[in-house]
């Protein structure tokens, strides 16, 4: 078997929130952004986004893709294999 030589990486990156329901004028910190973490294969680093996939191929085919619009990616780094 052969299969793409594609980065492992940990993306760090902030998600946007949305609220449930009814948004409560006196406590507007419950509308916040969260932190998030996606581990996978580095598919692209582009200017406008990144994309991480789960599952890798050896045909160079790949699946689970994780598209983070790169002003919202905090950090990449990249593991060792």
């Amino acid at each position: 078997m052969t299969f793409s030589k594609k980065k492992v990486v940990i993306v760090e990156w902030e998600d946007a929130c949305s609220t449930n329901g009814y948004y409560d004028k006196e406590h507007p910190e419950k509308a916040t952004t969260a932190q998030a973490r996606t581990v996978g294969f580095l598919v692209e680093r582009g200017r406008k986004v990144v994309k991480v996939c789960g599952e890798s191929f050896e045909d160079g085919d790949f699946r689970h893709v994780h598209s983070i619009p790169r002003g919202m990616v905090r950090k990449i780094t990249e593991l060792r294999r």
